[in-house]
């Protein structure tokens, strides 16, 4: 059997909080293990922050649920009564916006991704 690279073992404690944070970050980062997740954050040559300031695409996607409820509201109206090019249109646009808004957001999440595993 071989010796291991790394011998030497070290423990800390976190709240149930921390320990969220911390397997959100492993998670984002792609990295299978807060063992590699922490080798790579603590033995870099220079050391990274990142802080997201996310309010701004909350924001963006909350705008975007809601045109997407007024579309819907709309496509009904013109279902009820029975104007069917209203409606086509009306529930083209939305889908559009659905569509939209889940490629921003998988867009979003996999830029993160990318920018927290590139600090290590």
């Amino acid at each position: 059997m071989s010796e291991r690279v790394r011998n030497i073992l070290k423990k800390f404690y976190v709240t149930e909080l921390q320990n969220e944070v911390l397997n959100q970050l492993v998670n984002d980062t792609g990295l299978q293990t807060f063992s590699n997740y922490a080798r790579r954050m603590l033995f870099k040559e220079t050391s990274l922050f990142i802080q997201f300031d996310e309010s701004q695409f909350d924001e963006l996607i909350y705008s975007l649920r809601r045109i997407q409820n007024n579309l819907r509201q709309l496509s009904k109206i013109a279902e009820q009564s029975q104007d069917s090019q209203a409606y086509r249109a009306m529930d083209y646009s939305r889908r559009l916006v659905s569509n939209y808004e889940k490629q921003l957001t998988h867009y979003y999440k996999q830029k993160k991704r990318k920018l927290l595993s590139k600090g290590a």
